[in-house]
């Protein structure tokens, strides 16, 4: 059967195209290290090959998520535990002053220092990394803890009067302060219509559930209701006038209503949203405290206390010379740093876990880098031979090329 010229040079070019091919996917993978430079060389092999460059980033990923947030953890624990200095320290000032050997001036002087160290326990609790703020819960860019106002006016409430005294009377000419902190609702109403020195009111100091025995109203008045709360001397005064346009004496109507919403020493803004940390596939860790669970009492934490409260109360009895009340709330000390240092070794436990967490993440990584080594690797010694006889291969191919394929017209004639 006669082959014509056209069918053999096109099997030459299609032959030596094949083992040019060879030899330039050997030098490809010789120059990149790799053996699988492209999806035909090794479907199966490129595609794990991928997986296991997905697991990697995603590795890498985590790795650094948990260890951008080691300097926010350490940032925690040591404002923790610079707290709990604090308190030591006030301990140690209140023991030194309810003792018998303190008086009067002393107490005074200690009552500074412990405002100074209440104002150094806002300061941490405030701390913040760059703009963001600790402590704060999701509202990072918010100062978490601020001082409250001691004087906040009274709300009037007119509501229980009838419609003609609500006409006649203005909430302006009864209007009131209140002087303290609390963390209870105080209100007053007035129970017997009458002037100042004549009518009668009632308190509860929590928002008109329980009620106090009626008591004669006076320009200046303690809210306590003996059978309730303890005293958190609270006073209330009048700022309007005690007379009206004409003269007369300001008649206090029956049902009159004063509310005092509760006013704490310290006003936390924060909330008590967590910063989450995904450390696996499947696990994330919550890397943060709040203000609210370091400061104030808990619920579900039956020991927990308010710490500002404590220092505020403490404070206060330092000024009225009432070394009582300081023995019997010094135990507290005890409590609130218990609460720091609990929380201070959940952040440990939490580093403690993550850090685990980075050396699991690094031997997988390990891991994978291996398999993904043994899957695109090249061989170089195989290689070597490979390209050795792809180039004698390639090289008798085109020898026999020129054998086959006659220049001349006189070698095709015959």
């Amino acid at each position: 059967m006669r082959v014509t010229d056209l069918t053999k040079q096109n099997a030459i070019i299609r032959n030596l195209g094949k083992s040019q091919e060879q030899l330039q996917n050997l030098q490809e993978g010789m120059s990149t290290g790799r053996r699988i430079n492209k999806l035909s060389d090794d479907p199966i092999g490129a595609t794990k090959v991928q997986d296991t460059r997905t697991k990697l980033s995603f590795m890498t990923t985590l790795q650094r998520n948990i260890e951008q947030n080691f300097l926010w953890m350490d940032r925690t624990e040591a404002e923790l535990l610079h707290m709990n200095d604090q308190l030591q320290q006030a301990k140690t000032l209140i023991l030194a002053q309810s003792n018998a050997s303190a008086d009067r001036n002393t107490r005074l002087v200690t009552a500074e220092e412990l405002r100074a160290i209440t104002d150094g326990l806002i300061q941490s609790g405030n701390a913040r990394i760059g703009k963001v703020y600790i402590f704060g819960g999701s509202k990072t860019l918010t100062p978490p803890l601020e001082r409250g106002q001691r004087i906040q006016p009274a709300i009037v409430d007119m509501d229980n009067l009838g419609a003609d005294a609500q006409f006649l009377l203005d909430a302006e000419q009864f209007a009131a302060e209140f002087d303290g902190f609390s963390l209870n609702p105080y209100v007053v109403r007035i129970t017997r219509e009458g002037p100042m020195g004549f009518a009668r009111y009632q308190v509860s100091d929590d928002g008109g559930e329980n009620w106090s025995a009626e008591k004669t109203l006076l320009p200046n008045i303690e809210l306590v209701n003996e059978d309730g709360k303890s005293s958190d001397k609270v006073e209330m005064r009048f700022t309007a006038p005690e007379q009206d346009n004409l003269g007369e004496p300001m008649i206090f109507p029956e049902g009159l209503v004063y509310r005092f919403d509760a006013n704490p020493s310290v006003i936390y803004h924060g909330n008590t949203d967590q910063r989450l940390v995904e450390t696996s596939e499947s696990k994330v860790l919550p890397i943060n405290v709040t203000g609210k669970q370091i400061f104030y009492k808990t619920e579900a934490i039956p020991d927990s206390i308010n710490i500002f409260e404590t220092m505020r109360s403490l404070e206060e009895a330092l000024v009225r010379d009432d070394p009582v009340v300081l023995e019997q709330r010094l135990g507290e000390l005890d409590q609130a740093a218990n609460q720091l240092l609990t929380n201070a070794a959940n952040v440990g436990s939490v580093r403690r876990e993550m850090e685990q967490q980075l050396d699991r993440l690094g031997n997988r990584e390990l891991s994978n880098t291996r398999q993904l080594s043994d899957l695109e690797d090249l061989d170089y010694q195989q290689a070597v031979v490979d390209l050795n006889l792809a180039d004698v291969r390639h090289k008798s191919a085109l020898d026999t090329s020129g054998r086959l394929i006659q220049p001349s017209l006189l070698n095709f004639l015959k």
